[in-house]
Order: C-alpha cells, then sequence, then structure tokens
C-alpha cells in the first residue's frame, strides 16, 4: 500500500481530445502538460460541465450448496463512459458529438455570398469511431505541473440529452456529448478499454 501524499491529491479541469483509432499516445517525457498533443491528435474545445469518468462493473457470483455466501465471483460485463458538455455550438462538434460520418461543409464568404457551415443528421446505421483521450494537471513534490492523462481506444459518441437555447443571462447552449468505450481487441487482458497515466516526477 502506498504511503498517503497530498500531492496525489487533484484539482483541476480536464482537456478533451480525439484521434483516428489506433493513433500513437502522446509521449509522457517530450509532450508537457498543456502542450499540444501532436500527430492526428485534435483538441476538444471548451467546455461548460466538467468531464466524467463512469467505469462499471457487472458481476457474477459462484455458488455451492456447501457454502451459504459465494465462493468465487467472475466479471462478466463492464462499460467505460465520459460525459461533459461541448460549450462551442458548431457544425463540427454537432457532427462529432453524434458520431456522424457525414461531412461538415463550409463555405466562405465572398462577392454576394455569406460564409456558413453544414451538417446533416440522419439515416446512417454506422457509428464513427475515435480514439479518446483527457489531460488534466497532476502537480508532484517539487511543485512542477505534470500531465495526467487518460486514453480510450476506441469509442462511440451521442449527443446525450437537448440543446437547450434560452434567453437567460446566466445560460447559453451547449452540446451534450458520451463516450463510450469499446473492446480494442488488439491490447491484452485487462487493458481492452482504457489506459491511465500520471506523470509523477520530471525527468532527471
Amino acid at each position: 500500500m502506498a504511503t498517503p501524499s497530498v500531492t496525489n491529491i487533484v484539482h483541476t479541469g480536464a482537456w478533451l481530445y480525439n484521434a483516428p483509432v489506433g493513433e500513437a499516445n502522446p509521449d509522457e517525457t517530450t509532450i508537457a502538460y498543456g502542450a499540444a498533443w501532436g500527430g492526428n491528435w485534435v483538441r476538444v474545445g471548451y467546455t461548460k460541465a466538467p468531464l466524467t469518468l463512469a467505469y462499471e462493473s457487472t458481476e457474477s457470483d459462484v455458488k455451492v450448496e456447501e457454502e451459504l455466501p459465494p465462493v468465487k465471483r467472475f466479471r462478466i460485463e463492464e462499460n467505460l463512459t465520459l460525459e461533459t458538455v461541448l460549450a462551442e455550438l458548431t457544425a463540427e462538434y454537432l457532427q462529432l458529438a453524434a458520431a456522424n460520418q457525414t461531412a461538415v461543409t463550409s463555405t466562405a464568404a465572398g462577392v454576394g455570398q455569406k460564409a456558413y457551415e453544414y451538417t446533416s443528421l440522419g439515416g446512417d446505421a454506422v457509428m464513427t469511431e475515435r480514439k479518446w483521450g483527457f489531460e488534466w494537471r497532476h502537480i508532484p513534490a517539487d511543485g512542477t505541473p505534470q500531465p495526467g492523462r487518460l486514453f480510450v481506444h476506441r469509442g462511440t459518441a451521442m449527443v446525450n440529452g437537448n440543446l437547450e437555447f434560452s434567453q437567460k443571462a446566466d445560460d447559453y447552449p451547449g452540446v451534450p456529448i458520451q463516450i463510450k468505450a469499446l473492446s480494442d481487441t488488439a491490447q491484452s487482458a485487462g487493458a481492452k478499454l482504457c489506459r491511465f497515466e500520471r506523470v509523477t516526477a520530471a525527468a532527471t
């Protein structure tokens, strides 16, 4: 058991990223906290709600006639879910949240033409799979901010709620997004949903 340490306590928001499935994770040593992840990783814009992670496990008990309590327990199902609300209402983020395969089209402003963008929803049974990740700030004993990161190898998104348009001064529409992990069968048992990383000290 590790010795308790206040440096293990985290008080921070998180930045959400996405990339094509199979994209390499940002290097824990060369990619500092707050730096762009590089490669094909794209940071999703501002959020108006905390990012939450839920891991759920369904278990099955083995019972025998000779014992009152179960004698063994197996996991028979598991799910990993990320949720937040995107603060920026754009065609790109609506399409991303809907796991839609329809492209986002943008038209530039010109003579007699306003700039605009559009995407479409509906009628496509195939959902776009992406690799997902998020980063938070961890401060080790030396006081230098370091990254904590979690990577979902494969997952699909959905618009998880209503877009509410209101004239209330303290509110504005956001895109509620829920990301559900899928099993990455290329990973070993015990590592098929996600990978957790936390930099605990600077390089020497």
